[in-house]
């Protein structure tokens, strides 16, 4: 009776965290880091962008022009490795932008005006997107479609831990040594190639599709123009739209806000040193931790439009709310400016999975390096828009008007599929 009994019990299901492998782990860790280095790289510019309007005389017009140039390489970057990943595999692509990125943000380091801080940046950007959209399918092939979303959101958190690094650091190093040693600082990310190498493996997905292109079966190699045919042609204008608004919507908050603690009150900035607006960006970066894996906790349990929908409401009402508020009064402002980070850039952490779950295997790298990236390269004009506003109306104004693009990301998300729990092709 009682064997009966038992056999009839329902089996305890392990915490998720116990249900993923040493493989999938390994993936993960190497994605996470591998873009936490990236955003430390990356982010590295914005907190040296007072320090050049001042030395070099430029204005914010101008340094948001790198800004956005940086952007834009990223986009193409991502496009190119995305073709790479699906030909030569996630491992390798993702090994060569590490090293891509971390190099050329060494070189920044030795520019003497602006074109060539331009030419470095270039260089870097094209690693940033690279990065992103082979660590985006190694995780995405690698994990279980259940926990997808976390595992994308955890990825994604890592761009937050690497900007809360740079902020740790930057103000001090700027200060005690310059600008300059703040950049070579940037190519140790490379030592992260020979871990890769060593502990990460190619998705089994991945490996079967490849295999069966090299066999002489009917499983085609993919073309680069494979995503506008057919069906995929709907899918990758959707996609690419969605990450337009949502990249647009956001990005001049993540690049401007570091600057707008830094630039003095009478040109609309808060009026801290560079010191200080390099410690005070961090409730921000905390803010973007929190949101980023909590967004991938929601995504898995509730969907991804229902996620994104609600990220998007919260941006819109919390970065307006956060610079009229100002830092008049200091503890309010601060737990505004971690929902601000929250908010407006937790939701990137959905843009991994979504993407991922829309495409093929055989495309997946193209269809994701394709969406996302090149929303970027378009989205990275609003950092310029922001920028010349700022030029007649300060930069804290700026943002408030930019953070009114989140109601119509809003409305946009009503147009993406709900693509929770889908098995990959």
């Amino acid at each position: 009776m009682n064997c009966e009994y038992s056999a009839a019990l329902p089996a305890i299901r392990q915490p998720w965290y116990k249900q993923i492998n040493r493989t999938q782990w390994n993936a993960l860790f190497a994605a996470f880091l591998g873009w936490a280095l990236d955003a430390f790289d990356f982010l590295l510019y914005n907190f040296t962008i007072v320090t050049l309007i001042k030395e070099w005389g430029l204005t914010t017009a101008e340094t948001g022009l790198v800004a956005s140039f940086t952007v834009v390489a990223s986009s193409l970057g991502g496009m190119f490795f995305g073709w790479i990943a699906d030909r030569v595999g996630r491992l390798k692509a993702l090994t060569i932008t590490v090293l891509l990125y971390s190099v050329a943000t060494g070189f920044c380091g030795l520019a003497q005006n602006i074109w060539q801080l331009m030419a470095c940046r270039l260089i870097v950007g094209l690693g940033m997107g690279g990065e992103w959209t082979a660590g985006a399918a190694l995780i995405s092939e690698t994990w279980p479609r259940e926990h997808r979303g976390k595992a994308m959101s955890i990825m994604q958190s890592g761009y937050a831990v690497g900007g809360l690094i740079a902020a740790l650091i930057a103000g001090p190093i700027i200060q005690a040594f310059g600008w300059r040693i703040l950049f070579f600082i940037g190519i140790l990310p490379a030592v992260l190639v020979y871990w890769i190498r060593r502990n990460v493996e190619e998705p089994e997905i991945w490996v079967t599709n490849a295999q069966a292109q090299g066999s002489g079966t009917a499983v085609a190699k993919p073309s680069a123009i494979d995503i506008f045919r057919g069906n995929l042609l709907k899918t990758t204008l959707v996609g690419t739209l969605f990450c337009i608004i949502g990249l647009g919507a956001s990005y001049p908050v993540s690049v401007w806000m570091p600057a707008y603690l830094g630039t003095p009150v009478a040109k609309g900035g808060a009026g801290f040193s560079v010191v200080q607006s390099s410690l005070y960006v961090l409730p921000y970066y905390i803010g973007s931790i929190i949101g980023y894996i909590l967004f991938g906790f929601l995504s898995d349990k509730f969907g991804r439009k229902f996620s994104f929908g609600l990220y998007f409401a919260g941006a819109a009402v919390v970065i307006p709310a956060c610079m009229f508020v100002g830092p008049s009064n200091l503890l309010l402002f601060f737990v505004l400016l971690t929902l601000v980070g929250l908010f407006a850039v937790g939701f990137y952490g959905g843009f991994g999975a979504v993407l991922a779950e829309l495409y093929p295997t055989r495309v997946r790298g193209m269809g994701q390096g394709f969406c996302y990236n090149f929303a970027r390269g378009v989205s990275a004009f609003a950092i310029t828009g922001a920028g010349a506003l700022a030029v007649s109306i300060g930069i804290g104004k700026a943002l408030m008007y930019s953070g009114g693009l989140f109601v119509v990301a809003i409305l946009i998300t009503f147009l993406l599929p709900e693509t929770k729990g889908k098995e990959l092709e």
